[in-house]
C-alpha cells in the first residue's frame, strides 16, 4: 500500500491565505495527500489534536492557513523519515515587502540540551510518524504559545528519534497579524511562557 501523508491545517480564521496554502499542497510532488481542515477557537493544540484523531496517514505534517509548503516538501520528508519517528529541514521566510529569505536549520541533529538552550528547530518543516502521537500523547491544549516546541522536547526527552532533511520544506509568512511575532503579539508574556515551557525539561 502506498505511502499517505495527512497534512492538517489549523486555524481560527482565514486570515486572507489560506487559498494559497491549500494550493500549495496542490502542487505537490506526492501525490497520497489528505488535507484535514481543523477550525475553531480553541486555540493552536486544541485545533492540532482534532486534526491527528482525524488522520488516516502514515506521516502526519501541520500547515499554518498562512503559510505555504514548496512543491517538494512533502516528497522529501517521507524520503528523509526512514528509520526516525520526525524530521525537520530548512525553510523560506516570506515577508510582506516580497521579499524572501533562506533559513537554514542552525542543528541538524540537536539534542534536548540544545533545544532546551534554543529552539533550533523550525516548526513548519516537521513532519512526524503517526504512531509518534499514540506514544507519546498530543500537544498540550493548555499552551497559548511554543506548542510544538514543547511536544517536541516532550517527545525527545522520551526517546523520539529526531532527523533532518537537507531541503527547503516550508515557506513562513511574516506578517503583521501573527501570533507569535505580529504587532498585537505580546512579547514580554511571550517570553514567560517559553522560559516555564523550558523548565519542564531541564
Amino acid at each position: 500500500m502506498k505511502t499517505k501523508v495527512s497534512i492538517i491545517i489549523p486555524y481560527n480564521i482565514d486570515r486572507g491565505w489560506l487559498d494559497q496554502a491549500e494550493e500549495s499542497i496542490d502542487r505537490q510532488t506526492f501525490d497520497n495527500i489528505e488535507i484535514i481542515h481543523s477550525q475553531s477557537d480553541n486555540g493552536v493544540s486544541y485545533n492540532l489534536n482534532r486534526g491527528i484523531e482525524k488522520a488516516t496517514g502514515d506521516f502526519i505534517k501541520y500547515l499554518c492557513e498562512d503559510d505555504m509548503l514548496t512543491p517538494n516538501s512533502i516528497e522529501d520528508s517521507v524520503n528523509a523519515m526512514e528509520s526516525v519517528d520526525f524530521i525537520h529541514g530548512n525553510s523560506y521566510t516570506l515577508h510582506d515587502n516580497g521579499q524572501v529569505r533562506e533559513y537554514i536549520a542552525l542543528e541538524q541533529y540537536p539534542t534536548l540540551s540544545q533545544m532546551i538552550h534554543s529552539n533550533c528547530i523550525h516548526g513548519g518543516s516537521l513532519m512526524y510518524r503517526a504512531d509518534v502521537f499514540e506514544r507519546f500523547g498530543l500537544f498540550d491544549e493548555s499552551l497559548w504559545t511554543g506548542e510544538e516546541y514543547d511536544f517536541n522536547m516532550r517527545i525527545m526527552s522520551k526517546g523520539a528519534k529526531l532527523g533532518y532533511c537537507n531541503s527547503f520544506l516550508y515557506i513562513y509568512r511574516r506578517h503583521n497579524e501573527q501570533k507569535s511575532l505580529g504587532l498585537k503579539a505580546n512579547q514580554h508574556e511571550r517570553k514567560k511562557a517559553i522560559k516555564q515551557i523550558r523548565k519542564r525539561y531541564e
